[in-house]
């Protein structure tokens, strides 16, 4: 019985709707933490560095390939993960 689906037809259209729409959040958002990786802004990812980085700096080790930069429309994002991996490359930045 705990299989079984439950119907409720007192619902309306609306409410039905309404839960979808959380459902499918919550869903999207468990999927975004079992994968671990997050997207940054270019702003986050400065923060992420200690001490903090410039925006210069971002820029020319990201033209350098020390950092990969994902596009998506005109946004520039970086993956948490990779990150993290730069930071422990770079000796003054090992965490």
């Amino acid at each position: 019985m705990a299989n079984e689906p439950i119907i409720r037809q007192d619902l309306s259209p609306e409410a039905l709707a309404a839960i979808e729409q959380i459902v499918n959040k919550a869903l999207r958002t468990i999927t975004a933490e079992s994968l671990q990786e997050k997207l940054l802004s270019p702003a986050e990812t400065r923060k992420l560095f200690q001490p903090g980085i410039s925006r210069p700096t971002l820029v020319a080790w990201t033209k350098d390939g020390r950092l990969k930069s994902y596009t998506m429309g005109k946004n520039i994002y970086y993956k948490y993960s990779e990150v993290i991996e730069a930071a422990k490359e770079l000796k003054r930045y090992k965490r």
